[in-house]
């Protein structure tokens, strides 16, 4: 009887009150809390954290004092064969740690050393298989696989609160849900794909999303010289790229610039080999440091370097110019523009030909100035409209900080890397746009350790 009242306090409380950190007492002897004290016999469910009692204690310790930018283990409940979940670490640019069960927010940790749990996180709609990132020193969940959320909400951890909280955005364009997912510096990139990419048909859309923005913006299509990747596929986050194993080979994406290459992987490889069939080996994890991936599959523990691997590959844009409309995220516009639209970037195309016959092979880029109150064919975003207000312009970092209203931030390496996040954004969308960056860095001419920010003009031609 006292069970059954005590269960019914348990379920009377607010969640927000529960206690977020492992409780040590009641566990049985494999270490898990039983079922019938919270869940009332469910073998599916877990306590919150619990899955960190689950993985060897000599495997979690090792990988904790190693000097690794992120790690994951995949563990198995010992009450139910089927149950595994994937315990996750990574380190932020600033040093900061964060150590979670993936799809379990309420469990999350800043220390290393203790692992003592300093979060009241609620789990905020179905979080499992979010792709998890740091922006500003904070630790954000970019929305997974839920499915009434379709990705229209960001999940960040405060600090302030140690709680869990909600960043909306804008409705994402149907299918955001199934995409390939991953994470630049200022920006969450959709790969609109839903299962496998051989079966796809038509053009891959790509879209983003910028980490300080509520606007969907589309990128282009993807280079249909890429013919297998799928959706739902985990990204490996990489200092410099970003690389998806498939079908033993590997994805990379340079991060700095979104070109892409494919080449063998030995890692790929033996994750096809030996999870292929859903089965994960004991004490299985995979990790990376800097540019360098490792796993530790059947005991062996596999390290590859990705500008080793990638070093013979021919690099070409992920991000093409798209041939078809792109959807807006807001929905119920006017499609009576579609044919002038059409009529307008057909005469276009055609005088850029002509415009090409008398100058010969060389390329021409025409960019679409920004008017302010009027309607533009091409929707470019404010980062870049501004850079587009300083075409043909060199200048030094303080003075470049200053246009991008960073002049007022007072630590240099916060500086550092917001300037490297925007440089970045601007970048991807003019590869898609423009086919070039539109900021470079190059050496100053009168003191060569300078390097200056040069504004490209886009309508010059390329060199």
């Amino acid at each position: 009887m006292w069970k059954r009242i005590f269960f019914l306090v348990l379920l009377a409380l607010p969640t927000a009150l529960l206690p977020a950190q492992v409780q040590k007492e009641g566990l049985d002897l494999n270490g898990c809390i039983p079922d019938s004290i919270l869940f009332n016999k469910n073998a599916r469910w877990w306590y919150p954290g619990e899955p960190l009692q689950w993985a060897s204690p000599a495997l979690l310790d090792s990988l904790l004092s190693a000097d690794l930018d992120a790690f994951s283990i995949v563990t198995e409940s010992p009450r139910n064969k089927t149950v595994r979940r994937r315990i996750h670490c990574m380190r932020s640019p600033e040093g900061q740690t964060a150590l979670f069960v993936v799809g379990d927010q309420r469990y999350i940790t800043y220390d290393r050393e203790t692992l003592e749990n300093t979060s009241v996180s609620n789990v905020v709609g179905h979080s499992d298989g979010a792709i998890a990132y740091w922006h500003d020193s904070t630790l954000f969940f970019q929305n997974g696989r839920a499915n009434w959320f379709l990705h229209a909400q960001r999940l960040f951890h405060s600090q302030q609160t140690w709680e869990m909280e909600q960043s909306q955005t804008n409705a994402p364009p149907p299918g955001a849900e199934h995409a390939f997912v991953f994470v630049l510096d200022s920006a969450s990139c959709f790969i609109m794909l839903n299962g496998d990419l051989e079966y796809a048909k038509g053009p891959t859309p790509v879209i983003s999303l910028p980490h300080g923005g509520m606007e969907w913006k589309p990128l282009g299509k993807l280079n249909p010289s890429i013919t297998r990747l799928r959706a739902r596929t985990v990204a490996w986050h990489l200092r410099d790229y970003v690389v998806a194993m498939h079908s033993g080979s590997a994805l990379i994406i340079r991060r700095s610039d979104l070109q892409f290459i494919l080449a063998p992987s030995k890692i790929a490889a033996a994750m096809q080999s030996e999870l292929g069939d859903g089965n994960v080996p004991d004490n299985f994890w995979m990790g990376w440091k800097g540019d360098s991936l490792m796993v530790t599959v059947s005991g062996k523990r596999i390290v590859e370097v990705v500008t080793e691997i990638a070093q013979n590959g021919q690099w070409a844009p992920l991000i093409l110019p798209a041939d078809f409309p792109a959807e807006s995220s807001k929905g119920g516009q006017d499609t009576g523009l579609a044919w002038p639209l059409a009529l307008v970037m057909t005469i276009a195309f055609l005088v850029l030909l002509v415009d090409r016959a008398f100058r010969g092979k060389k390329k021409m880029f025409i960019p679409v100035a920004p008017s302010e109150g009027e309607m533009t064919l091409v929707s470019l975003s404010k980062e870049t409209q501004v850079m587009l207000l300083h075409s043909g312009r060199q200048m030094g970092a303080d003075a470049f900080d200053q246009i991008i209203d960073l002049d007022k931030v007072e630590s240099p390496e916060t500086r550092r890397s917001r300037r490297s996040r925007y440089i970045q954004l601007v970048n991807a969308e003019a590869q898609a746009r423009f086919g070039r960056n539109l900021i470079e860095r190059v050496r100053s001419t009168e003191d060569k350790r300078i390097m200056m920010y040069q504004i490209v003009r886009l309508d010059q031609e390329e060199e």
